[in-house]
């Protein structure tokens, strides 16, 4: 699939698709401001996400419940380019707001500009090869079902991989990247011009916050992801700011419970996890308005909106996949035999302590762990730190809040703790503002040579991947060093005939030519029982596969339950693949290739063992 992207015609149409969905929204704007808000990068960004969440919330539930066509949404995508050239004005505002004198500003200028040379390289991470630009693909090449019952990973899909559907359907496989660029882009405008009525904040504190934000190793992943994560936060960033500092706006606080409300809902369908940041914002925002005539408002557009945007993918599973309501509320994978292996699993993480939670700001127990951590910087917000402030006071209960549960119920790491670190340096530009003291002056040192050291990297790694979006030799390169699997299926779509089903243990889906069914149910126990072997058996031998692909690694290991009903081997290559990735600090390892024949007879009198 991915070897079929032209990459420079993938930047341009993704930037192209980016600029339409906000001309719309600008247009939107312009036409009437329903907030009356006065602010021109908060507006612009409302907006956006507005329109952005509309389109992610429809397309999800028609493809859904009725499959996705490739024609009419590739004509919207169109559409939406064409859309962008009408009256483009709003790129000039942007661009006034964009005002680079001294040098911290120019240092976070360099560090987007760097962001966004990562977000347009190749896809290399395997939850995205594996289902976050797959399971769109397959909609609309395939006709596949959004959530398949023998593929575990497809229940995590939700809006993020319907508005991905928008980008591949004119292979723009580079969209849902520059997307998560756009919104850590939005993020830091909005913190950089961000100012409200008679609360003073000092300029320069802006730029060292946006600087504790931009020098996160958390961001070196996130933007070169197809992972739906950055622009949840950045829409959950945007309901805080609204929920501390507009809700009590008589002029438009209807207008603005209704959308806070609804940015809230629809990023819990990005993904579960959002669950936790959306339901305590959601929470403040209902304290906020309990004595107040909005309350009862607040609570019947609630119940609206989730009958809208939450209550028809719970409605899907129950009819689907499992029929315990409440288990496949609480819970992101909901098929009914090996979901509670799974989202156990999804809990454990990587297995860092949770009494001890260093993993949050240093890459534990190795280097190899960088981008799940939050780096240092986040502690700038503990410099004049009081809770003098109302506003300190509430925004700390629930970031105090935040941390309690997500390390109790949570994955332990830190890439999910990234939006309260956020939240407490946003907040931390409200502090009484006293004399610097000299460690708080010794950190803004080090964060200026930080971000000098962080550019010389992050500047070294983008010109790599960059010469890949303009050579087709250095970009097969690229996949080869940093996607794990790219060789393996390299080698299969060589040797496999054209328009063949595989069965495949190795995860890069992406990267083979035609259509693949996941194998990483034999991973889980339910898998190895009668009723769920059985299951799974009936689900394979539906989909009608011709081969099975193993990495070496996976062979005839204890989870292969069909190692006793597969046919012969079909092909074997020695050291056909690196156990490799982004990681420099990762260890690879060679590996081998099998790829055996389906043998239908075996498979539908096949036993477990």
């Amino acid at each position: 699939m991915i070897e079929n992207i032209i990459p420079i015609y993938s930047i341009i149409l993704s930037l192209l698709l980016i600029n339409g969905f906000s001309n719309i929204g600008f247009q939107i704007l312009k036409i009437k401001d329903y907030l009356n808000i006065n602010n021109f990068i908060l507006s612009f960004a409302i907006y956006f996400f507005l329109i952005i969440n509309s389109f992610a919330l429809i397309t999800f539930y028609i493809s859904l419940y009725f499959g996705a066509n490739e024609l009419l949404i590739s004509s919207l995508s169109i559409l939406i380019i064409f859309f962008g050239f009408y009256k483009p004005y709003y790129l000039i505002k942007l661009y006034r707001l964009i005002k680079i004198k001294e040098i911290k500003t120019k240092i976070i200028y360099i560090l987007l500009f760097l962001y966004f040379l990562l977000s347009t390289s190749p896809i290399t991470d395997p939850d995205s090869l594996d289902y976050h630009i797959t399971v769109p693909y397959y909609l609309l090449k395939f006709n596949n079902t959004f959530f398949s019952e023998y593929w575990l990973t497809s229940q995590l899909s939700g809006f993020g991989e319907a508005i991905f559907l928008y980008g591949l359907s004119i292979g723009a496989i580079n969209f849902s990247q520059i997307l998560q660029f756009f919104s850590l882009f939005l993020i830091v405008l909005l913190i950089l011009n961000f100012d409200f009525e008679s609360i003073k904040i000092d300029k320069n504190k802006k730029k060292y916050v946006c600087l504790s934000i931009l020098l996160i190793p958390v961001f070196l992943f996130l933007t070169t992801t197809s992972k739906p994560q950055l622009f949840p936060i950045a829409i959950n960033f945007i309901c805080l700011i609204l929920s501390f500092f507009y809700i009590s706006n008589k002029k438009n606080k209807k207008n603005l419970l209704i959308l806070i409300i609804f940015f809230l809902f629809c990023t819990t369908q990005y993904k579960f996890s959002f669950f936790l940041s959306s339901g305590l914002i959601y929470i403040f925002v209902i304290y906020s308005v309990l004595n107040t005539k909005y309350f009862w408002i607040t609570i019947l557009n609630s119940f609206v909106l989730f009958f809208i945007i939450i209550f028809p993918r719970e409605l899907y599973e129950y009819l689907n996949l499992n029929n315990n309501f409440f288990y496949n509320f609480f819970n992101p994978v909901t098929d009914n035999y090996s979901s509670v292996d799974f989202n156990s699993s999804l809990k454990h993480g990587t297995g860092n302590s949770r009494l001890l939670p260093l993993w949050m700001f240093i890459p534990y127990p190795t280097i190899a762990q960088l981008t799940y951590s939050l780096g240092l910087t986040v502690m700038y917000f503990i410099f004049q730190f009081n809770l003098n402030k109302l506003i300190i006071k509430k925004s700390s209960i629930i970031i105090l809040s935040y941390f309690v549960l997500g390390l109790i119920f949570a994955q332990p790491v830190g890439r999910f703790f990234l939006e309260p670190f956020l939240w407490l340096l946003f907040f931390s530009l409200f502090y009484s503002h006293k004399k610097k003291k000299l460690f708080q002056k010794i950190f803004e040192k080090l964060l200026i040579l930080s971000a000098v050291i962080f550019i010389c990297i992050i500047g070294f790694y983008s010109i790599k991947f960059l010469k890949g979006n303009f050579n087709e030799q250095y970009y097969k390169k690229v996949l080869k060093t940093n996607a794990n699997g790219y060789e393996l299926y390299e080698w299969a779509n060589q040797v496999i005939p054209d328009n063949s089903v595989i069965l495949s243990a190795h995860r890069s889906y992406a990267f083979y030519k035609y259509r693949v069914i996941p194998y990483n149910f034999r991973l889980y126990k339910t898998s190895r029982n009668e009723h769920g072997f059985k299951f799974y058996i009936n689900k394979i031998i539906e989909q009608k596969p011709k081969y099975i692909l193993y990495p070496s690694y996976e062979l005839n290991n204890s989870n292969d339950i069909l190692k006793e009903c597969r046919g012969e081997l079909f092909e074997f290559k020695k050291n056909v693949g690196r156990n490799v990735g982004r990681n420099p600090f990762k260890k690879a390892f060679v590996y081998d290739g099998y790829i055996f024949l389906v043998d239908q007879n075996k498979l539908e009198n096949c036993k477990i063992k």
